[in-house]
């Protein structure tokens, strides 16, 4: 049964690729004017490591090659480990302050980090496309809910486990979620750079990327980490329409966008359904019904009445209970069998077990890294 049509041709006509692309990568107006003039810093000043240059780390030598794009403080480079053919991906950042931050906030899957020659080099596994790149790649065609539904629960794991640490990743968007290889459905949530403690959560930050900020941090209201399901019910939305749920080049837009006709219209379920009623020959109501409630309760105004990621991890949609009937057989099937290659038993987020690698003050005494504080690596024994 056919799960990817073609791209219809009035999705080809639009610009939504400039306009996903664009919003997606507008940054947060305070917290985030570090990165901003950080970066632009870097590309006006000398860059200390380039392609083919060696970075000797604790285990092993790594020779950078292409170099991948920027994030949060620091370069990405794709880099092989000298001995071996494996792929490394290695942030790279000269500014040492800065790079102390990463290890606060950092819960992706680190294999190493060193200080060669005054920069701070992270490694990383390597991974593929993010959900932006994707979408892109498949000309903005709203993706099939069967081929949602595994993003959706890896993406609840990864909330889940952050809320047991008390952590808000404060920047989920399109291009923070990566798959972990070109045809995978196995994905992970990157750039933890706006991570914060929950308790640190203050009333009144302007936080997250305008299209996917939460209501409460609009307006200025007492938040906490359900502003990461609010941002995660946009990419979904994002995901299944092809472009955004509403306008939001402001925060004027984006607040009318949410308030107008109550949250309903905030993705426009019905239109959703309609669009891959007529895109899609594998098709089922109750599914969608099923989904369309997730979205609603993820996209819940009041943060108190939001959805928690365990809650949506159990929910309908996720656990495929609807999907019973026989003549739901053939969707529930193709629906199970995606569900099945992901294979996911634990979360995809691999974060660092201890709190107090998190909570730390005091990074240069409290935050280690393969046995190693922040201290020894600024100051080498």
């Amino acid at each position: 049964m056919e799960v990817d049509p073609p791209a219809p041709e009035h999705f080809g006509q639009r610009s939504d690729s400039e306009k996903i692309s664009k919003m997606s990568e507008d940054l947060p107006n305070n917290q985030a004017k570090g990165k901003m003039s950080s970066t632009i810093n870097r590309q006006t000043t000398f860059f200390p490591v380039k392609t083919g240059h060696y970075l000797v780390g604790n285990e092993g030598i790594y020779k950078v090659g292409e170099f991948l794009g920027e994030e949060g403080f620091g370069q990405v480079a794709k880099c092989t480990k000298m001995g071996c053919q494996e792929f490394f991906a290695i942030k790279i950042i000269d500014d040492v302050e800065s790079g102390k931050k990463e290890f606060e906030n950092n819960l992706v899957k680190l294999y190493e980090c060193f200080l060669f020659e005054n920069v701070i080099c992270l490694v990383y596994e390597i991974l593929g496309e993010s959900l932006l790149d994707r979408m892109r790649r498949q000309d903005f065609v709203p993706t099939h809910l069967c081929k949602l539904r595994p993003v959706a629960q890896q993406m609840f794991q990864a909330l889940s486990a952050l809320k047991s640490i008390s952590v808000a990743h404060m920047d989920i968007k399109v291009d923070n979620i990566m798959y972990v290889d070109e045809e995978s459905s196995k994905i992970k949530l990157i750039d933890f750079g706006l991570a914060i403690k929950t308790k640190e959560m203050l009333t009144g930050s302007n936080i997250q990327v305008i299209p996917f900020r939460a209501p409460e941090v609009i307006l200025g209201l007492p938040m906490d980490e359900s502003v990461d399901m609010w941002a995660l019910g946009i990419v979904f939305a994002t995901m299944c329409r092809g472009d955004f749920p509403f306008p939001c080049g402001t925060e004027y837009e984006t607040i009318r966008g949410e308030h107008v006709g109550n949250v309903d219209h905030v993705a426009n379920f019905d239109e959703m359904t309609e669009i891959h009623r007529e895109q899609f020959e594998l098709f089922d109501d109750d599914d969608h019904r099923a989904f369309n409630d997730l979205l609603k309760r993820m996209l819940e105004v009041d943060p108190i009445n939001r959805i928690t990621p365990s809650q949506a991890l159990e929910h309908d949609f996720i656990t495929m209970r609807h999907l019973s009937g026989e003549s739901q057989a053939s969707y529930a099937a193709t629906a199970k069998n995606v569900m099945r290659k992901t294979q996911l038993k634990v979360m995809e987020v691999d974060p660092p077990a201890p709190l107090d690698l998190i909570s730390s003050e005091v990074i240069e005494n409290e935050i280690r890294v393969y046995g190693r504080t922040v201290s020894q690596l600024s100051h080498p024994m």
